[in-house]
């Protein structure tokens, strides 16, 4: 049997004190250096790192129609992938009625003109012989009268002049309409015919019309859907260009300087890190130039085309890029 002195007992409570009061200093040495560690992160990060958000975006193609139109089918949805001369929408022009009901009341119009002045042009060329023998025989008349003047008194001859002047205007008028209705003929027939064109093209092109896609890409969430009307130059789908996918990238008000271009940054998204690179940067407006050379600047961050399949269109980032 061991037997324990008091002296004993005060050694190992003295002992377990030291011990416990070593562990608490260096925990609050560890919290002190944590506290101390985070405000220089906090406060000095941004002397050390440009860090703004970023997403993901690509050239786009707005198809659209110039004329008022009605979507009747939609071919695609949105992720599609397409390629040149792939149908995208079918669209019915709007008015194709009362567009064929005007050419149709034109086309009776110039059929009618057309049949009036080929009458004129008939009936012209039936008088000429008549007009022209007539103003013969009126100038035979004042011929002979000339030869013999004291043969019919000045009134007569007065009577003589006034009928040749008006067979003469009346030849004269028959030549002029012999000269310009054949013309006026011909361009009444090619209007005829210009308008029946037309009617054929709205007849087949205003109904059922395809819009195709003009290169390779994908179709955007904008789409149109089946029963809307679009305007003139209102986009009903984009086609954006995987090939040329950027990290549009916002630059904080407050950096230190700009990105050089060809700068290396890194690219964070929920799921993975790539690498990228300063390609250029953005316009900017004109007051924008004025106010503050860096107040809301955007640049155009590129990246491998290995990694260009794993981003996503309209996906948010965030692009780090360290001063140092």
């Amino acid at each position: 049997m061991r037997i324990f002195h008091s002296g004993d007992n005060v050694d190992q409570s003295d002992q377990r004190y030291k011990n416990s009061g070593r562990f608490v200093r260096v925990l609050y040495s560890l919290l002190v250096f944590a506290a101390i560690s985070y405000a220089v992160y906090f406060f000095g990060r941004p002397f050390l790192v440009l860090e703004g958000p970023g997403t993901v975006v690509a050239p786009a193609q707005e198809v659209a129609v110039g004329f008022l139109a009605n979507v009747a089918l939609v071919h695609v949805q949105p992720g599609d992938r397409v390629y040149p001369g792939a149908l995208l929408v079918t669209v019915n022009r709007a008015g194709r009625s009362e567009a064929l009901r005007d050419v149709g009341s034109a086309l009776v119009d110039r059929a009618q003109d057309v049949s009036e002045v080929r009458q004129s042009l008939a009936v012209a060329e039936r008088l000429a012989p008549t007009l022209e023998r007539r103003m013969q025989e009126m100038r035979e008349a004042l011929r002979q009268t000339d030869a013999q003047p004291d043969a019919i008194d000045l009134l007569t001859r007065a009577g003589l002049q006034r009928e040749y002047s008006d067979a003469r205007s009346d030849l004269e008028a028959n030549q002029a309409q012999l000269e310009h209705l054949p013309d006026l003929v011909s361009r009444l027939v090619d209007e005829r015919q210009r308008l029946q064109r037309r009617r054929s093209e709205i007849a087949v092109t205003w109904k059922n019309r395809l819009v195709v896609a003009n290169d390779v890409g994908t179709v955007g969430t904008e789409l149109v859907s089946e029963g809307d009307t679009v305007t003139a130059g209102e986009t009903m789908a984009r086609v954006f260009d995987h090939r040329q996918i950027y990290i549009l990238w916002e630059l904080p008000d407050d950096m230190l300087r700009l990105p050089y271009l060809g700068e290396a940054v890194t690219i964070e998204t929920a799921n993975m890190t790539i690498e990228g690179q300063v390609d250029r940067f953005a316009q900017q407006s004109g007051e924008n130039r004025t106010i503050n050379t860096n107040r809301g600047r955007l640049a155009y961050v590129s990246v491998d085309q290995a990694d260009v399949k794993r981003l996503a269109l309209k996906t948010s980032v965030i692009v780090r890029m360290g001063y140092l």
